[in-house]
């Protein structure tokens, strides 16, 4: 394959176990019998970089971990990120960045019996000319109905799915982020910081780092460590740090990014109880 020596790759191998599955109301033994089913999928990221003109293969590792067969189709969408991190996922070659176009997985429509492993595989062929920058797609694992004869009829079913989240950064993007807002909050009885960032740069950033309290130069409870997120291109991210103390007016909270290829972002506020914004549960 085209330059696949020089590639470097990381991919997260945490085991997702999906639940698939209830049933509606429908062919009561069908009801039963989808409930007992589960998967196991590896790796749930996979992250590549790549030049225009490369070809990149990778797979899914896919054990069937519960009691019942489950026959699953493979394809991949786009996706997008709300401003609090939820998946939206589209129609392939929806998104400005998608690398759906490029995409293709196999097998697409396979069973799996109880007990059993198999991978799918998916090949990303990055167009000549591309421009550098962050692409992202999602290779889905759905569940269907065994019996292809009773599609129509099991679409009544809730289905489930399972994303595997790409992230493909094609030759050297520009990389910046900057932090937009850093504000105390109160939802219920309990204090955070909400912090707002947003990625100005041409390719996904994920956070690293911690927010430390202070009341004048002595440190206020435990640093609390922001969660690896990423922020895609253009996006926008919100992330609400919980803290471990009450506000009080010479607390301050100091905010550390480390952004890989960006570098280290600092952000800083009051904990003043009359700048807390009331935030609803």
């Amino acid at each position: 394959m085209k330059g696949r020596k020089d590639k470097r790759f990381s991919m997260m191998r945490n085991t997702v176990i999906a639940l698939l599955g209830a049933g509606l109301g429908l062919a009561g033994p069908a009801t039963s019998a989808w409930a007992d089913m589960s998967l196991d999928v590896s790796p749930i990221r996979v992250q590549v970089r790549v030049n225009a003109g490369d070809e990149y293969t990778n797979a899914l590792r896919v054990l069937n971990s519960g009691r019942e067969p489950i026959r699953l189709r493979a394809y991949v969408e786009d996706w997008t990120l709300d401003e609090v991190g939820t998946p939206v996922f589209r129609t392939a070659g929806t998104e400005t960045r998608s690398a759906s176009i490029w995409m293709e997985a196999a097998p697409a429509d396979f069973l799996l019996e109880p007990g059993e492993t198999k991978f799918v595989r998916f090949t990303a062929r990055v167009p000549d000319g591309i421009p550098d920058g962050g692409y992202h797609s999602s290779l889905l694992l759905e569940s269907l109905p065994l019996d292809r004869t009773q599609e129509g009829v099991m679409r009544m079913f809730v289905q489930g799915r399972v994303a595997c989240m790409i992230y493909v950064t094609v030759g050297n993007p520009r990389r910046a982020a900057e932090i937009t807002s850093l504000t105390p909050i109160r939802r219920g009885d309990k204090h955070y910081v909400r912090l707002t960032v947003a990625n100005t740069g041409d390719d996904t950033v994920r956070l690293a780092g911690d927010l430390k309290l202070f009341e004048g130069m002595d440190p206020r409870g435990e640093a609390v460590p922001l969660p690896d997120v990423p922020v895609l291109p253009g996006g926008r991210r919100r992330v609400d740090l919980e803290v471990p103390v009450e506000f009080a007016a010479r607390v301050m909270a100091r905010l550390t990014i480390d952004i890989d290829g960006v570098g280290v972002l600092l952000g800083e506020c009051s904990l003043d109880p009359e700048k807390v914004q009331l935030v609803k549960e």
